[in-house]
Order: structure tokens, then C-alpha cells, then sequence
């Protein structure tokens, strides 16, 4: 009885996964609810059949919910896509800034209320949302209403593994397009900004503000994220690298220890006061509904909402707190609410470290017996934290924390008080602002240690354990060892054996089907990035900066796929184009042997960049008259392929597209398919990864399922 609901998050989940991999109309879900929920009522007396036809029943409801919710989505009207519209809209948030050649331009969320065309006076309803690029002065704050002219353009995502899933992030907030102000027009504010979400924007400035009064610009930033989440732009990127390196980055976000402290001091108070259970519930409510309105209501945020809600609730009735059922509760209705938050980063981390605590604090404690009482519960809650989300936190992030533990015991508890500090000061400086002031001075020596030992920490040696992420059959292995060593423990023996087993003979296989060779030609927009590894781990990458693309197009779309793979160091680098920026920023992410930077004149030229070995070559925008015969061809721009031969005997071939006007990538592409030879773009298709073996080519990309030279298989 105790993981019923449990199961239930599961199957609703479950069904959710489901509809998005295999898409489904909204009335199968809703057919399959119709069905179990009769028949439930007609074997009421059997509990376990009951209890498979909840569960089918919540499967049902996940598909149900996302499927209606594609169905809302692909409602939204993309067609104004390449147009340029009049919007009238309502700013819901601003969401990062950055320079450019034109000056500072910040981006924001806008509500799409209505919309009219050049030529059309008439004013047509608008649905969703849009990003709009505007410039960062003057800042237009939430619920300001705004008439503008703007270009729409489609959204685009770069299709490389291990990157943040920002397709499903913009689902979820019914984002759709993205937009940049005609040049030449007027932004025009058509109504001030008003309501509840503005008053707590400006509450929140104004606290930044008194912050600043008494603390240096970077320390009232960290102190407003401590307290609110947030400014996430504003904090020195060192600072962010370094939580991240020590596993303290959750708490520069609203989460559950934020509420935690917060309801703890409000019982503690309340109970000075000598308040009873329902005006303290209700205390307790609307300090944490108005907290986590301040937080910007964030996945965390309100899951750490709901389990605080019930847990007040329960003191209250005079019932048991159950936190597994209350953690379950609170994902069911969030994911029914919206069942793309379970694609969300910041949900999958915040529910599985609780999940981790909730489940298995007890029996990590009573292993951990040997340690003195004060520290044997910290130390459990850290562990068990982290246990559920190894196998997540390799796949997006790649590493581990090595001193997640020391970090946790020394300078989470320091942080903590400078939390509820922090709030008593925002508190009081809303009443009589020299009070706020005044443990401002006590709060800034407190967050100065902890900030600096916290660079002190993460500046020790082998600080992250870097790791690509797990296959599936490992993280499968892993989860089946956890089941036996902390649910199952009369078949733990059995269970240990199947995960070993589990793991094993498919590594084992692995490593005897191990390619000589591996390319991975990625979608990085406008530039060009091709990482080789051979089979004695050594890498080496070409990289094409272009000078249309953004500044830390590495970063946010190269570095987390080569560490997504497992490469970390690369022994040999090219860099072409705009080769200073991009050198720099790959120095600074990873360990290089060698670095060749190719100027434009020697690009020109025409160098074959690689010639390996095996049958595979990659050209620039210098393409020979005759390509080599038999062999697979990358091929980063056809802008000089006028007088060049088309390979008509090619097993393979990588088209990179110049832009949607690119005459001559379609040109070669309806060529390949007139000669039958499987042919793929990864900016349009994603990430390419070829393996050579044995003679054969194995082609892996997300556009197609797979294709090997030299046997019947057909490229999809």
C-alpha cells in the first residue's frame, strides 16, 4: 500500500513517455479511461485486479493528456511563421540579454493576445506564446501590454545528444515562434504594467535594490537567487561553475529545502504565538503560496509547494504525513496540469532527489549507524539525494560531484541560515528598512565564506568525476541493483545476478563489435563541427566557426554532445573561419594536444581536411573535380560544386545546407535520390554518428533509423 501512489506517477508517466514516442489521437487515451474505470467498479472485491486497472487507467490518462495538450499545441498558429504581423501581447517574462552589433537585446516571453496583417486591418485572435527580441532599455516589466511590428520566424533546436530538451520546454509554455522587431517601428506600451505578477516583479526589484544598499553587485545578485531563484545572468559564470562543480547549484534555486526552512519557521513561530492548527495551516499557506509566487513558480517550486501544503495540512488534521504519497500527489496533479513538465530538466532533478530522500533515508541511516547522530542525517540526505539521479546526471551533465558530500556538510548548512536570514531582512526591510539593513551587514560575512569556500572546494584536485552517459542496459542494471539492495531484499541475491548479467553481456558485446572508427558530424546551425575517434580513444575535431553564429554556440550546443559521448580530451584540433573566439572557448572546455587554426585564405584554398584510413573523407567549401570512388563524403558548403562531379557511387553521403535558399543542396539531394544513395543533413536531420567495422559503414542519425553499407537495410 505504501508505493500505490507511487505506481500510480509511474503509469501516469509511463502513458505521457508513451504518447510522445508513439503519437496517438486523444480519444484512445480517453476510450482506455472509459474502459477501466466501469470494470474497476465491477471487481471492486478483487484488490489486485483493481489495482491493475488503476494503473491501466493512469496509463490511459497520461496519453490522454499529452496527446490533447500536441493536439492545443499544433493548434497554435505557426503559419505566420516568415511573415512580418502587427501583435498586440502581454509581456509574461523576460528571459535572458545579451550584445550584439546593434547594442544589448533582451529576449522575452510574450502572450500573443491578437494580430493583424500589412494589408488587412482587421484584427485576428492570437493564441500562445512567442519569444520577441527587443532592445534591453527600456525593460518592459510582466503583464505590460505591447503593440509592435514583428518578423516571425519558425523555432529551431539543435538535434546533438546530451542537450537540454528545449522542444518540449517550449511545448509546455505554448511557445511557438520566435520574433525580432521590424526595423524602423515603434514599440508601442498600450497598457502599463498591472496585477499581481507585476507587483511581485517590482517587490522583487525593490529587494535587489535594498540588497544592493549594503552588499557589492555580485553578492546582492547571489543573495536574491538564494532567496528567489533567478538572476541567473547576472552572476559571475565562475560562481556558477563552481556550484555546479561542488552539486550545491539546486540551491541557487527555489526547491525543497527552501520550503523546508521556510515552514519550519513558520511552525516554530507560530507556535510562540500560541496559534492554533488552522489559523497556523492557513498561516502557513499563504506564506508559502506567496513565497512560491515570488520564486516565479517554478517546477520545484510548486512541488515543493504541494508536498509542504500537505504536510502542514496533516498537522493540522491530526493525520499522518505520509512524504511518499505526498510527493506522488504533488507530481500527479502537476503532470495532469501539464504533462510536458515531465520532459523538464528541473522536474525530473527536483522529483528524483525527493523520491531518493523519501525512499531511501531509513535504510542508508541504519548502515550509516556508525556515525555520530549529527551527522549521520546529513550525510544520508545528501547520499540518498544523489542515488536516483546518477544515471540522469551523466546523461545531461556527464560528471559527478566528488565533493558533493564535504560541500553539503560545510556550506549548505551556512547557506541555509543565510536563507532565513535573508528572508527575515527582506521582511523587515519592507517594514522599516534600517532593520533590513542591519542583518544585511550580519548576512554579508556569512555568504562570504560560504561563497569562497565554496570556490575553494571546487578548486580542489579531481573535483568532478567526468563520465558520457550510461547506455540504457547499464542505467537498467543500475535501478535493478537498487531494487534489490532496498526493496526486495528476500530476492537480493537473485536480482543482484540478473543485474550483473544485465550488465556484462551487452558491455561484453560492445566491446567486441567496438568500430575502428566512429565520426560524428554535428547540427551546429551555421558552423561545421566533425569529431573522429579511433579506436585507441584518441579524438580529433574540425570545427568551422561561422561569423552569423552566436558566441557561445560551443557551449550550449557542441561541449555537452562530445561530452554526452564520452570524449573529454581531443588530441588534435582544426579551426577554421572565425577561429579566435571558438579556439578559446574550446581551450577552455577541454584538454587539447594539438591546435591548428586554418585563416580564411587557407580555407579558400581548397584543403581536404581529412583523409583517413578508411574510405571517408570531409571537404570545406573547396570541393575536388572528381571525388575519390567508393568512398562516404562530408561535405560542409556546395558553394564551389558548380564544375564538381556528383559521386553517383557513393555509399553515403553529408550535405551541409548554406541556408533555406541553398539552390544547390537540393540540387545534390534529388540527385542522391535519383541515384538511390542514402544522403543526410544534420541540421535538418541531427547529429550523424557513422561506425566503421569490418568493411561496412554503420549510419546512426535522429531524421533516419540506421543504414550499413554493403547489406539490403534501407535508410528511413
Amino acid at each position: 500500500m505504501t508505493y500505490i501512489s507511487l505506481f500510480a506517477a509511474i503509469a501516469l508517466a509511463s502513458g505521457i513517455i508513451a504518447a510522445d514516442i508513439l503519437p496517438v489521437p486523444a480519444g484512445a487515451g480517453l476510450a482506455g479511461v472509459g474502459f477501466c474505470l466501469p470494470a474497476m467498479w465491477i471487481g471492486r472485491r478483487r484488490f489486485r485486479s483493481v489495482l491493475v486497472l488503476f494503473l491501466c487507467m493512469m496509463f490511459s490518462l497520461g496519453l490522454f493528456r499529452l496527446a490533447w495538450e500536441n493536439r492545443q499545441y499544433e493548434s497554435l498558429p505557426s503559419y505566420l511563421a516568415g511573415m512580418e504581423v502587427y501583435v498586440e501581447g502581454t509581456v509574461k517574462e523576460k528571459k535572458n540579454s545579451y550584445e550584439t552589433e546593434q547594442g544589448k537585446m533582451s529576449r522575452y516571453i510574450l502572450t500573443m493576445d491578437q494580430f493583424a496583417f500589412p494589408d488587412d486591418p482587421a484584427r485576428h485572435r492570437g493564441k500562445g506564446k512567442i519569444y520577441v527580441t527587443l532592445p534591453a532599455s527600456p525593460t518592459h516589466p510582466p503583464s505590460e501590454r505591447l503593440g509592435l511590428w514583428l518578423d516571425m520566424k519558425d523555432l529551431s533546436y539543435y538535434q546533438n545528444p546530451g542537450l537540454y530538451d528545449a522542444r518540449h520546454r517550449d511545448r509546455e509554455q505554448s511557445i511557438f515562434l520566435k520574433s525580432y522587431i521590424v526595423p524602423d517601428t515603434e514599440i508601442q506600451v498600450l497598457e502599463p504594467g498591472q496585477g499581481i505578477a507585476c507587483q511581485l516583479w517590482r517587490l522583487r526589484q525593490y529587494l535587489t535594490r535594498m540588497y544592493r544598499t549594503v552588499l557589492d553587485r555580485d553578492y546582492a545578485y547571489i543573495l536574491s537567487s538564494l532567496l528567489f531563484g533567478g538572476h541567473y545572468g547576472e552572476l559571475p559564470p565562475e560562481l556558477l561553475e563552481s556550484f555546479s562543480i561542488t552539486g550545491l547549484i539546486h540551491i541557487l534555486s527555489v526547491s525543497g529545502s527552501h520550503m523546508s526552512l521556510l515552514l519550519a519557521a513558520v511552525q516554530i513561530l507560530g507556535r510562540m504565538a500560541s496559534l492554533r492548527e488552522r489559523p497556523l495551516f492557513i498561516l502557513s499557506a499563504v506564506v508559502v503560496i506567496l513565497y512560491g509566487a515570488l520564486a516565479e513558480g517554478t517546477a520545484p517550486v510548486i512541488r515543493s509547494s504541494l508536498m509542504g501544503l500537505i504536510s502542514a495540512y496533516s498537522l493540522t488534521a491530526r493525520r499522518q504525513y505520509t512524504a511518499c504519497h505526498a510527493l506522488a500527489l504533488a507530481a500527479i496533479a502537476m503532470l495532469l496540469y501539464s504533462p510536458y513538465l515531465l520532459f523538464d530538466l528541473s522536474f525530473q532533478l527536483s522529483c528524483g532527489a525527493a523520491a531518493g530522500i523519501v525512499l531511501l533515508q531509513r535504510p542508508v541511516e541504519r548502515w550509516l549507524s556508525v556515525l555520530p547522530a549529527f551527522l549521520r542525517s546529513g550525510v544520508s540526505v545528501c547520499i540518498c539525494a544523489q542515488l536516483l539521479l546518477i544515471p540522469l546526471l551523466l546523461y545531461y551533465f556527464s560528471s559527478l560531484p566528488v565533493y558533493s558530500l564535504l560541500a553539503n556538510l560545510l556550506i549548505a548548512p551556512v547557506l541555509d541560515g543565510v536563507i532565513l536570514l535573508g528572508l527575515a531582512a527582506s521582511l523587515l526591510g519592507m517594514v522599516v528598512l534600517p532593520l533590513g539593513q542591519l542583518l544585511l551587514f550580519l548576512i554579508q560575512p556569512l555568504l562570504c565564506m560560504a561563497v569562497k569556500g565554496n570556490y575553494f572546494i571546487a578548486s580542489l584536485p579531481y573535483s568532478r568525476f567526468w563520465q558520457g552517459a550510461w547506455p540504457v542496459y547499464t542505467a537498467a542494471a543500475y535501478y535493478l541493483a537498487l531494487t534489490a539492495l532496498f526493496f526486495l531484499p528476500r530476492y537480493r541475491k537473485v536480482l543482484l545476478r540478473w543485474a550483473a548479467i544485465l550488465f556484462l553481456v551487452p558491455t561484453l558485446y560492445a566491446g567486441y563489435t567496438r568500430p575502428e572508427i566512429t565520426v560524428y558530424s554535428y547540427d551546429m546551425g551555421n558552423d561545421r563541427a566533425t569529431c573522429v575517434v579511433y579506436d585507441d580513444t584518441s579524438a580529433c575535431l574540425w570545427y568551422n566557426k561561422s561569423q552569423w553564429s552566436h558566441e557561445g554556440q560551443i557551449a550550449c550546443a557542441l561541449t555537452p554532445a562530445l561530452r554526452h559521448s564520452g570524449i573529454f580530451h581531443l588530441d588534435k584540433v582544426r579551426v577554421s573561419g572565425d577561429a579566435g573566439p571558438a579556439a578559446a572557448q574550446l581551450m577552455q572546455d577541454f584538454s587539447i594536444g594539438s591546435l591548428d587554426i586554418v585563416t580564411e585564405q587557407e580555407e579558400a584554398g581548397g584543403i581536404e581536411l581529412t583523409q583517413t584510413a578508411v574510405p571517408y573523407y570531409l571537404y570545406g567549401t573547396a570541393l575536388p573535380r572528381q571525388f575519390p570512388s567508393g568512398a562516404v563524403f562530408e561535405i560542409q558548403s556546395l558553394r564551389q560544386a558548380g564544375r564538381t562531379a556528383f559521386p553517383h557511387d557513393a555509399p553515403f553521403l553529408i550535405l551541409h545546407r548554406g541556408g533555406r535558399g541553398d539552390v544547390l543542396w537540393k540540387r545534390w539531394r534529388e540527385t542522391a535520390a535519383l541515384y538511390d544513395i542514402p544522403c543526410v543533413t544534420p541540421e535538418e536531420d541531427g547529429a550523424v554518428i557513422l561506425s566503421w567495422r569490418k568493411g561496412n559503414w554503420t549510419v546512426q542519425s535522429p531524421g533516419g533509423e540506421w543504414f550499413e553499407t554493403g547489406k539490403n537495410h534501407i535508410w528511413q
